[in-house]
């Protein structure tokens, strides 16, 4: 990649601590306490239930330790994009770029706002319902709800906080790591010291109400791997440590250790969290939850009364907002490397003179996570992200091979654990669920098909328009 404009370079301000607390902030969202309903649904036992979220924590450590080898080996900003530029070129990486920045970022970072105004209203004494604001930029009017008031206000603040530099990030991400878990192992022991067991991990869940949840997808391969797809949600994150790599000291030391700790430690508290979540409400109980029930208010609501569930919708807030800080720090940090390519973004690949970090593109993220949010259409965009950031994944552990094969001079620090077994774990397990989410899901899976797609013939499109004399360094008009 080009040298950053007029010589700056981000710094590399990020160390163990701060990584680890990225990575967790990143996969401890709102997935762990909104998930475990579905999947129940899916697999019926709750011992199933369980095991689908250590299968797909194991297969997040599988991918991180793959992933962990690339970062050691390219430190470079963008992480995965870096990595897919190695070993296929251009236009595949320039399509992963074009995902986070058309869909994936600003689609998580709208949702994630959305999922958070919705907690603050519920600790704030639902302040947000019925309220309105009217608004006439440029002539064009806009009504908007309080709880969109409330996802913008919070979108604009976040993007304030990130054009900090990266370290003071790090330690604001520390903080909100560490008090995701200590929320996690505090509901955690108080549902087993102080709850009366609703159920036995044997009992079925296959009589709750199941709402929402298609036949389809109960039982079976097919149910199995649809809790695989909604426990992979909870753990969305596992990778973002690679998107600030050119900012991560000591790389071929941190990536490892930091990767495969933050998903270890995650791995703990989601299992011990839903075994707890089944010892106070019994699997029936979840499985008749509504969608939009949070299975880990519910339990403080049984353990404390209700009088908590103000107090657990504020933590759950903090937890969310924590989430969206590190996805829109990390998220840039693609955009600001796809920019730095020149294929049509030259405008998002400049760092701030004084912090080093790309605020422009975490401008444009925000400009368009605020439009989602004005629109409405950031669900929709959502359905298709786990697939689409799959591919991506998948391509990126295969890269692993390629370019061991292809550059086997290339200084490796680390090698990843157990290769080429575990890599290639990763790819064929990933393959498989991409397989069964398109069989199970054909519609959204071939939109998200559609939207990688397009991205080549615009790939091609900008590079030709990049070649063209007009806008070589002698070409163009006098």
């Amino acid at each position: 990649m080009t040298a950053p404009p007029a010589g700056l370079t981000v710094l590399r301000s990020l160390g163990f601590v701060a990584m680890c607390a990225i990575a967790i902030c990143n996969m401890v969202g709102q997935g762990v306490f909104l998930k475990a309903r579905v999947m129940t649904c899916n697999v019926g036992s709750p011992l199933t239930m369980i095991a689908a979220w250590i299968v797909a924590g194991l297969l997040a450590l599988c991918g991180a330790l793959t992933l962990a080898e690339l970062g050691a080996a390219m430190p470079q900003t963008g992480g995965i994009y870096a990595f897919l530029r190695r070993a296929y070129g251009g236009a595949t990486a320039f399509s992963f770029g074009w995902m986070m920045l058309l869909v994936a970022t600003p689609a998580s970072t709208a949702a994630l706002a959305a999922g958070a105004a919705i907690f603050f209203n519920v600790a704030a004494g639902h302040v947000l319902d019925g309220l309105t604001l009217t608004a006439a930029p440029a002539g064009v009017r806009f009504t908007l709800s309080g709880l969109q008031s409330t996802a913008i206000a919070l979108i604009a603040a976040v993007t304030a906080v990130n054009c900090a530099p990266a370290a003071v990030n790090g330690r604001i991400a520390e903080g909100f790591a560490l008090l995701k878990i200590a929320m996690l192992v505090a509901v955690t022991g108080a549902a087993f010291a102080l709850g009366h067991a609703a159920g036995s991990f044997a009992q079925s869940g296959a009589g709750g109400a199941c709402i929402g949840v298609a036949p389809a997808l109960r039982g079976g391969f097919a149910g199995f791997a649809a809790a695989l797809v909604g426990a992979l949600y909870a753990y969305s994150g596992w990778q973002s440590i690679t998107l600030v790599a050119g900012e991560v000291q000591d790389p071929g030391r941190n990536f490892p250790l930091a990767m495969s700790t933050s998903v270890i430690v995650v791995i703990a508290s989601y299992v011990a969290a839903n075994a707890a979540f089944v010892h106070v409400l019994g699997a029936p109980s979840i499985a008749s939850l509504t969608p939009a029930t949070s299975v880990g208010v519910r339990v403080v609501e049984m353990l404390f009364g209700p009088v908590w569930r103000t107090i657990a919708a504020a933590l759950l807030f903090a937890s969310v907002a924590a989430t969206l800080h590190v996805t829109m720090l990390t998220g840039a940090r693609v955009v600001y490397a796809l920019a730095q390519d020149g294929t049509g973004f030259r405008i998002l690949g400049r760092l701030s003179a004084r912090a080093r970090v790309p605020v422009r593109a975490l401008l444009a993220n925000s400009a368009l996570a605020i439009a989602l949010v004005l629109i409405g259409s950031f669900d929709t965009l959502s359905d298709y992200l786990v697939f689409n950031t799959w591919v991506y994944y998948i391509a990126a552990g295969m890269a692993l091979f390629v370019l061991r094969r292809r550059e086997a001079q290339l200084a490796r620090p680390y090698r990843a654990f157990g290769y080429p077994f575990v890599p290639a774990i990763f790819v064929a397990v990933g393959v498989w669920l991409l397989i069964q989410t398109l069989a199970s899901n054909p519609r959204s899976s071939l939109i998200g098909l559609a939207i990688v797609a397009v991205s080549f013939p615009v790939y091609a499109v900008l590079r030709r328009r990049e070649r063209s004399p007009a806008n070589s360094p002698t070409g163009g008009d006098p």
